[in-house]
């Protein structure tokens, strides 16, 4: 099972308890910790140390950035630190970012930012006990900067981390749940609004015909092909949609049209040649499935059992296939023409 991969970014020295404590704490949540320092990064001899370890980072789906008192070793063709670079590169491939600052030094630049602004000319002669560098800072006000994913806690120690880190992560898996949730919502709206969409358009139709009727017998008739023209309507939209498909490549429409409707509609589209059907094994069972050509989307049509396929009826293509089958021969063709054309 795949699990997320997490990349701990910070100067290796200062912090080294630090990162020890994070990488037990990302394994006993069930996450794979990368950790330059640990073996963790493959260093491609082609390139330079310092690329390896941006390429890592490429295939991380969480980052934490630690920020301490030491500034580190600078990268190989600028003068920012290399934990610099691997923040850069985590915000350029969007990968989200906790950002964890030791607290001396957060107060400190909180004393630094607060002087830059009042009294510029003094930040520079003022002592800042708890780092090497002003960079640290600079690196500080970049990541506040940012128009997104900036947010940044201070710590005292590793059990400040670990509580900001779990509940930080449980809100990641909450917006999960909830955007799984509305996504699935959505569904069933779009589908309400779909079928919405059908009986508006038959009492479109219905009115428009309706008002030239003159008997109750032609009304009727009138009702019944305007319903069964609709339906059939949809029998095109499901294929699209069932089969992930936006026409029928690979056939002509005139070959299309002088097929006799079959039966069955998985019959029709199998005379179509554009379409085929397969014998696929899911969970121990074998299920015969009808694939598109030229799409991703399979469709189960039947199921073997003791040995004997039973096939399965899909009411909604079903419904719309036995329309189409109703309709005059002229209409007919007028909606199988939007297999090629696209609706």
């Amino acid at each position: 099972m795949a699990t997320p991969r997490v990349f701990i970014s910070s100067t290796c020295y200062d912090l080294k308890h630090i990162r020890e404590n994070l990488k037990y704490f990302v394994k006993t949540i069930g996450y794979e910790p990368v950790m330059s320092d640990n073996g963790d990064v493959y260093y491609d001899p082609n390139i330079h140390t310092h690329d390896s370890c941006l390429k890592e980072v490429e295939t991380c789906q969480l980052f934490i950035l630690i920020i301490g008192g030491r500034y580190g070793g600078t990268f190989k063709d600028n003068d920012t630190s290399i934990t610099n670079n691997e923040y850069k590169h985590a915000v350029k491939n969007d990968i989200p970012i906790f950002t964890l600052v030791e607290d001396p030094v957060y107060s400190d630049h909180n004393v630094y930012t607060t002087n830059k602004k009042t009294n510029p000319k003094i930040v520079e002669q003022i002592n800042y006990p708890s780092i090497d560098n002003k960079k640290i800072f600079h690196f500080i006000d970049e990541v506040r900067k940012n128009t997104q994913n900036n947010a940044i806690y201070a710590f005292k120690d590793f059990s400040d981390m670990e509580i900001y880190l779990k509940k930080q992560w449980a809100g990641m898996m909450y917006d999960f749940l909830i955007d799984r949730h509305q996504k699935k919502t959505s569904t069933i709206t779009n589908n309400l609004l779909n079928n919405l969409s059908v009986a508006t358009k038959k009492s479109e139709e219905l009115m428009k015909v309706l008002l030239k009727s003159t008997t109750p017998d032609e009304a009727d008739k009138t009702i019944e092909d305007i319903s069964n023209k609709v339906e059939a309507e949809n029998f095109i939209k499901l294929i699209f949609d069932k089969f992930k498909i936006a026409n029928l490549e690979n056939i002509s429409l005139e070959s299309l049209l002088k097929i006799k409707l079959p039966q069955e509609w998985y019959e029709f589209l199998e005379s179509t040649t554009c379409f085929h059907t397969t014998q696929e094994e899911h969970d121990n069972e074998i299920d015969e499935v009808i694939w598109a050509l030229q799409g991703g989307s399979g469709l189960s049509i039947g199921e073997y059992v003791e040995g004997e396929l039973i096939y399965i009826t899909n009411k909604k293509m079903k419904k719309a296939y036995e329309s189409l089958k109703k309709l005059e021969k002229e209409t007919q063709e007028e909606i199988l023409t939007k297999l090629i054309e696209g609706i």
